[in-house]
């Protein structure tokens, strides 16, 4: 007896709306969600190799200094310090020393975009003394990268320097711009008398010795109280090939001062303070 076939058709549809996937292609996994990125850690400067805690510092140093690293200086050393602060002329890496006999250093390289902090423990007056070296030991680095600017630049003045440098001298905030994040600097340290000329890093932040301004048709000096010379100040440009200035002036009996300035990412930048002020 045949069977009507309208039913069998409906069963045989719901059967197959209802069964379950091919048994061959297993049951459907959900979705697996990428695994999250592992962050590539930071490679470590090349001479961080030869450290080790418990070293003397001044063989840290020597090492540091022979690489082309400098001292950075920090700006606060003398109020951090407290008293004479002796430490901050002598060291000019230290940014804290603590009454327990805990120093804080910091030390840059321009050419690899680093900075190593340095913390060490003993009597710091003797870090050079011979055979007392070792007073002063290492007890721990650490490396990073310079801080990256807080805020995109402004447009580039002119690729023309005489004309960048009246904008330069002009603009707080185009001299802060077009500052160098490391501004090599000769200063005055060591020695017998504190007058050996030394060289150091200044966060381009924290650079404040461009002491010419360009008002009312000529450039003038300013004074560390910021008062500014009315009468003209003459400068002298030097070029150094293509891609870098020399800019010097003299001002009264021995004042005088002189800064280089190189040509990178496509404008001009303030880079060193190649001469030491008047002992």
């Amino acid at each position: 007896m045949r069977q009507p076939l309208l039913p069998l058709m409906i069963a045989a549809l719901l059967a197959t709306a209802c069964s379950p996937q091919d048994s061959a292609a297993g049951p459907q996994a959900p979705a697996a969600t990428p695994p999250a990125a592992t962050p590539t850690p930071e490679a470590k400067p090349a001479i961080e190799a030869a450290f080790r805690e418990g070293m003397p510092f001044a063989e840290l140093r020597r090492q540091l200094l022979d690489a082309g690293w400098l001292p950075l200086r920090d700006p606060m050393c003398r109020e951090n310090v407290g008293g004479t602060a002796e430490v901050c002329f002598e060291l000019p890496e230290v940014e804290s020393c603590s009454g327990d006999g805990y120093c804080n250093m910091h030390y840059a390289s321009a050419a690899e975009n680093r900075r190593i902090s340095v913390t060490t423990y003993g009597p710091y007056g003797k870090w050079n003394a011979p055979g007392e070296e070792s007073a002063l030991a290492v007890r721990s680095w650490k490396a990073s990268a310079l801080p990256a600017a807080e805020t995109a630049a402004p447009a580039c003045p002119s690729t023309d320097f005489d004309a960048f440098l009246k904008a330069f001298a002009s603009d707080e905030k185009i001299e802060r711009a077009f500052t160098a994040p490391l501004v090599k600097v000769a200063d005055l340290g060591g020695g017998v008398d504190g007058t050996d000329s030394v060289l150091l890093y200044a966060a381009g932040s924290d650079y404040a010795d461009f002491n010419v301004v360009w008002r009312d048709g000529a450039f003038h000096f300013v004074g560390s109280d910021g008062a500014v010379d009315p009468a003209p100040l003459e400068l002298q440009v030097e070029p150094q090939g293509e891609a870098a200035r020399i800019v010097r002036y003299g001002y009264g009996m021995s004042e005088g001062n002189s800064y280089r300035f190189e040509q990178l990412d496509g404008c001009w930048r303030l880079t060193e303070d190649p001469e030491p002020p008047s002992p």
